[in-house]
């Protein structure tokens, strides 16, 4: 009995460790899926870019239309996000939470995960 108090305090810090490893590795994968989906959404943005290549026209990135397509892929993943066209650019920071497993036992129940990706429009004019 009289190591009861030990053990009992030994116990809580165990399950805590486990929290950390479980939720910790659990957020590491989450930030990797977000920065994955701001990847997929930031290369949208770019393919809806308009020109004529057969002409020699040089492809340019309308804002609106690169916003929309970037948006419209956070949206399909379920995610939430910004979304800016700059010099050929689309720079999309995705953001969503992840859902704890053991944390919740003390408490935390979610912990927010970002991730944040860009892609510039590449054609024979651009140096």
């Amino acid at each position: 009995m009289k190591y009861l108090p030990a053990a009992v305090v030994l116990m809580i810090a165990m399950i805590m460790f486990s929290a950390l490893v479980v939720d910790g590795g659990g957020r590491i994968q989450a930030n990797q899926q977000v920065t994955t989906i701001a990847q997929g959404a930031a290369r949208a943005g770019t393919n809806a870019a308009g020109g004529n290549a057969i002409n020699g026209d040089a492809f340019r990135l309308s804002p609106g239309a690169a916003r929309a397509a970037a948006e419209q892929y956070l949206a399909a993943a379920g995610v939430d996000g910004i979304v800016t066209v700059r010099d050929q650019r689309v720079i999309v920071t995705a953001t969503s939470t992840y859902r704890t497993k053991l944390a919740s036992i003390i408490g935390i129940l979610q912990l927010p995960v970002e991730g944040t990706a860009s892609a510039r429009l590449i054609d024979a004019t651009t140096n």
